[in-house]
This record gives C-alpha cells, sequence and structure tokens, in this order.
C-alpha cells in the first residue's frame, strides 16, 4: 500500500497530493498508464538515484533528493522515452511538467514529507 502525504519547502506546501513509492512493484509501476498530473500531484520514489519515463505519455519535472530530502538536481519537462540519474540521490520527486519552476525549487533547498 502506498502513503499519501504533501511535500513542502518549510511552512509552504508546494505538491498537496503526493504518493509515496516504496515498494518495488509501486516503483516499478511509477507514472506508467497515467495520463497526466494534476499541478498538486506528485510521485516521491524512495530508495531511488535513476528513473526513466520509457512508455509515458506526458513530460514530467525530475527532483532527484538525498536521504534527508535535500535537492541535488533538478530537470524540467522531461519528455517520455529519456533516462536520468543523480549520483547520491536516494529518493526522486516526479511531479507535472512545470512545477521546479512555478515553486522555484533549486539544489541545495531542503524539502519535507509530511504523510497525510
Amino acid at each position: 500500500m502506498t502513503q499519501q502525504g504533501v511535500v513542502c519547502r518549510g511552512d509552504q506546501v508546494l505538491w498537496s497530493e503526493v504518493r509515496m513509492a516504496a515498494s518495488f512493484l509501486d516503483r516499478l509501476q511509477g507514472l506508467l498508464g497515467k495520463a497526466g498530473l494534476s499541478d498538486q500531484q506528485g510521485l516521491l520514489l524512495t530508495a531511488c538515484g535513476s528513473v526513466h519515463t520509457v512508455g509515458m505519455r506526458f513530460p514530467i519535472d525530475i527532483i532527484f533528493l538525498d536521504a534527508d530530502l535535500k535537492v541535488l538536481a533538478c530537470h524540467s519537462r522531461v519528455r517520455p522515452w529519456q533516462f536520468k540519474s543523480c549520483r547520491g540521490a536516494r529518493m526522486t520527486l516526479e511531479v507535472a511538467s512545470g512545477g521546479i519552476e512555478r515553486h522555484g525549487v533549486l539544489s541545495g533547498q531542503c524539502l519535507m514529507w509530511r504523510a497525510a
């Protein structure tokens, strides 16, 4: 079963409908089969330092995080059929395309996960 929660920066909620994918099967499924993400939706993949968008139907923003949810790298508007990775990443946050720019997410910032 996946957890639902929010991703914040300080007191500011950035994404309010984030699903955490902690199991192998949840990570394997990822966003495959989805038609898209709303501006408030996201997927937080644990134990994950590389992702692909093979088979996806829409672009996404990808945020690589360390174990403390510090932003290591951001990739905006990643099109389908791409591969991205980040050395040292322990988690990956996938959000709707444009989310990184809209919220001003930058490397070095610390994010927080709060279970719903």
